[in-house]
């Protein structure tokens, strides 16, 4: 197959129109264009921001516990024990 001199300049007399379409499109600017958040959407993200900047834990009472354990204090009674295991036992019986 033989392409003539006609065929390749308008193969790229096509190309560069492409490609002048595109740089026209893509330099057009919207200044109309714009995002509001409503007032429960803001609210919503300061009670989340709020929410986030506490510990997951109670810090105190981590605290507390770490300092009973590590003085042999912390105890905790055999059947609330027994209790927790059998309920994980159950729980691990039962279908999904």
């Amino acid at each position: 197959m033989i392409i003539s001199r006609a065929e390749i300049e308008s193969a790229v007399s096509a190309y560069r129109t492409s490609v002048k379409r595109k740089s026209r499109i893509s330099a057009v600017t919207y200044d109309t264009d714009r995002t509001e958040l409503s007032e429960g959407s803001t609210t919503i993200a300061s009670f989340f921001s709020e929410v986030m900047a506490e510990p997951f834990y109670r810090t105190s009472l981590v605290n507390e516990l770490h300092h009973r354990i590590s003085e042999g204090r912390y105890y905790v009674p055999t059947d609330q024990i027994v209790e927790k295991m059998i309920g994980r036992l159950v729980a691990e019986a039962l279908p999904a």
